[in-house]
């Protein structure tokens, strides 16, 4: 469990520790951490230290702070603020070609996995997206459709690495298809053609044909005009 922390920043040993715990099974999502105090004895540190440490694992969204009760261990990374990978990439001054070639090796792989396992209920779902994306009156109101889309697929392909990763990249991803819908609505390449291409991947997933639905987001991603999007 818990073991004393000496040298280092004692907040950046807190979270290091924590984070052990959790990938080795110690702690699982749920699970209440003892009390501020008995930690701080525990830990051989001061209180604010450790307050620094809880605040920036809420903020990654591993600890949840409860009124009253206590710290728990949680799995809210999916709605953390917090993209370290989007960030990375952003700063190392990564290109829009690099977005499109990890979306392309992503979609792929989701599509033909939700072909395989989707059911009715989750086909349907898609469908709802679709007609969502169609009867949205703004650009901003489709390119959240959009997103709700590709990232249902996601969501069906059941593999948590995956929607891991498509929501660790999220800020990539949806400036990207923002870009996408807006060229499509203003731009001389018609917005349809989005449509009709969400609706045969829809298909082929309701046929359980997982080539045919790599087949058409395939044919999907590659009608993305990376020069334009560079414009933009």
């Amino acid at each position: 469990m818990f073991e004393t922390i000496e040298n280092k920043k004692i907040s950046q040993m807190v979270i290091e520790q924590i984070q052990g715990m959790i990938m080795r099974g110690e702690l699982k999502n749920g699970d209440k951490l003892p009390p501020e105090r008995e930690l701080t004895q525990t830990l051989n540190i001061g209180r604010p230290a450790l307050r620094e440490a809880l605040k920036a694992l809420e903020v990654i969204g591993v600890i949840e702070s409860r009124h009253g009760q206590g710290n728990f261990v949680v799995n809210n990374t999916e709605n953390s603020v917090f993209k370290p990978l989007s960030l990375s990439f952003k700063l190392s001054n990564g290109n829009i070609e690099e977005i499109l070639e990890l979306r392309r090796l992503i979609e792929d792989y989701t599509v033909k996995q939700a072909a395989s396992l989707s059911n009715e209920k989750e086909a349907m779902r898609l469908r709802e997206i679709h007609n969502a994306m169609i009867n949205a009156e703004t650009t901003e109101q489709k390119s959240q459709y959009d997103k709700q889309f590709h990232y249902e697929i996601a969501k069906i392909s059941k593999n948590i690495l995956i929607n891991s990763l498509f929501e660790s990249t999220s800020y990539l991803f949806d400036s990207f298809i923002n870009k996408t819908v807006r060229m499509s609505f203003f731009g001389e390449d018609s917005i349809d053609k989005i449509y009709d291409e969400h609706l045969r991947i829809i298909e082929a997933i309701e046929k359980h044909d997982a080539k045919e639905a790599a087949k058409r987001m395939q044919i999907h991603m590659n009608n993305i005009d990376v020069y334009l999007l560079n414009e933009q």
